[in-house]
């Protein structure tokens, strides 16, 4: 088979892209692609000359060539992908024996997939045959933590370094993939607790390095299974948080004293020099945001963006899909909530221009990395609970809230009430679990449903009006209780 100049050439600028391609495979999660072709990258204009056949890895834009120990010239190589296309016999044993080489490298792409473990580096360092008897407790760590880094988790990413410095200080730097067992794991336990630990703290380490040793498991470096090792440590408790929540009345104390924006002594002397005082105020209304807003997390709402739903509603309501599970279950973190009068006045105040794509708080810019975005997500936490400390202590609060008791009054609140379903607070805060193909065509609840049931977010009455509410719980007496009633009402008028 004869090919133009212009035909190998070209295919030669182009075979790393697929285009001279023999096969390709897309990984279990759809995200890793493979490629089997010429490596091209350091050929010359020579017609003749041999190029090596690679299998190249595709991820998170960024690519690895891994060499299977075959070479062609190119027009040995166009000549087996026109086969190939064509379906033809000719060198089919050939091209078997090439494509075997490349699925193998596809079954290693999805172990380590399977593991949570897949890298870019990984990948190669298997491939060039580094066995898994040179790895250490450590090393399988941080492949897993660079896996996070691309694949752009880097809340995960970043919690699994402080674990992994946390067990290196505890533990030393010579843990053999023999000394981890049960009772290994209970003495990590002691000794966070010696250090005084909380007992969150150490539940979250704990499911941490959980996911580290079954990764370890699975590559049968370590014995044993981890619901035995990990029994009665803790590692599936955290502290219940029930009574990290303000009520309603004490929500409306804290938006009054936002809406005023003063903060004076009993003698009108201003508590904070102006630049504190716009912090303070500031974070209060994203505490308020936060409620207001259905529950959002604090990363939620620094993302929020004036999306083609607030335009098609004409601003009355936002969109957004919760960051913490649009991996697991992206049909389930949809979140929408009416833009009330309270929170246009929050926007209002801080919040950015509306304007297609923008984000609704000028606080994290779109453009910035994962890593630096998780770092801003952490300074304004501390921002808020170092505020609201102070804001507690001027209105004479004696709980110190923090960011997540605002997700925690939303739900508390509302179901307090007495009024709102209990499946309008759980779709409000994305936990629902459906995932059936017709909910994707159902609509938000109505707007006016919306800003009914969160009008009892600072009002017990839900805004009603008090004959309104007489109204209503004179609806739920019996004809002879209401018939009582009126005597004796009639009584005490004369």
């Amino acid at each position: 088979m004869n090919f133009t100049k212009e035909e190998k050439l070209g295919t030669r600028k182009y075979s790393s892209r697929g285009i001279s391609s023999l096969a390709k495979f897309t990984s279990t999660n759809g995200s890793v692609y493979g490629t089997l072709a010429l490596d091209t990258r350091r050929g010359s204009d020579d017609d003749m000359q041999e190029l090596p056949v690679a299998v190249r890895v595709a991820y998170n834009g960024k690519s690895v060539y891994l060499r299977i120990g075959k070479k062609y010239t190119m027009e040995e190589w166009l000549e087996l992908c026109e086969c190939e296309k064509q379906g033809r016999n000719k060198k089919s044993a050939e091209r078997k024996e090439l494509k075997a080489l490349m699925q193998k490298v596809e079954s290693q792409v999805n172990q380590l997939i399977a593991e949570g473990s897949f890298s870019l580096r990984r990948i190669q360092e298997i491939h060039q045959g580094k066995p898994d008897n040179d790895s250490t407790i450590y090393s399988i760590w941080d492949s897993i933590i660079a896996s996070k880094q691309e694949s752009e988790k880097a809340g995960t990413a970043r919690c699994n370094k402080d674990v992994r410095r946390r067990f290196e200080r505890d533990m030393g730097s010579k843990v053999e993939f023999a000394d981890i067992n049960k009772s290994f794991i209970d003495k990590w336990v002691k000794k966070m607790k010696e250090n005084g630990l909380s007992l969150t703290t150490i539940g979250i380490t704990l499911r941490t390095f959980r996911a580290i040793v079954n990764a370890c498991i699975d590559r049968k470096l370590i014995k044993g299974n981890t619901k035995d090792m990990f029994k009665d440590t803790g590692y599936n408790k955290s502290c219940s948080r029930k009574y990290e929540f303000l009520d309603v009345p004490t929500m409306r104390v804290l938006y009054g004293f936002w809406e005023r924006g003063e903060a004076k002594d009993e003698k009108g002397k201003e508590l904070f020099f102006p630049k504190e005082k716009n912090a303070i105020f500031r974070d209060l209304g994203l505490f308020l945001f936060m409620y207001l807003g259905d529950g959002q997390n604090l990363a939620d709402t620094l993302r929020l963006t004036y999306d083609e739903w607030y335009f098609a509603t004409h601003g009355k309501q936002l969109r957004f899909l919760r960051h913490k599970t649009q991996d697991r279950n992206e049909s389930a973190s949809e979140v929408i909530f009416p833009v009330t009068a309270e929170l246009k006045k929050i926007i209002d105040r801080y919040g950015n221009k509306p304007e297609p794509d923008a984000r609704v708080f000028p606080i994290m810019d779109k453009m910035i990395t994962a890593d630096k975005e998780v770092w801003v997500i952490q300074r304004y936490n501390r921002y808020i609970r170092e505020h609201m400390a102070k804001v507690s202590e001027i209105i004479g609060l004696e709980q110190s809230p923090t960011s997540t008791w605002a997700r925690h009054s939303f739900a508390t609140n509302l179901n307090n009430s007495g009024k709102v379903p209990y499946k309008y607070i759980s779709d409000s805060m994305g936990h629902s679990g459906s995932g059936d193909v017709t909910s994707n065509y159902i609509g938000a609840y109505p707007l006016d449903k919306m800003l009914e049931y969160n009008a009892y977010l600072l009002d017990e009455n839900g805004g009603k009006k008090g004959n309104d509410d007489l109204l209503e719980r004179l609806k739920g007496l019996s004809e002879e209780d209401r018939k009582k009633l009126l005597e004796a009402l009639s009584k005490s008028m004369k």
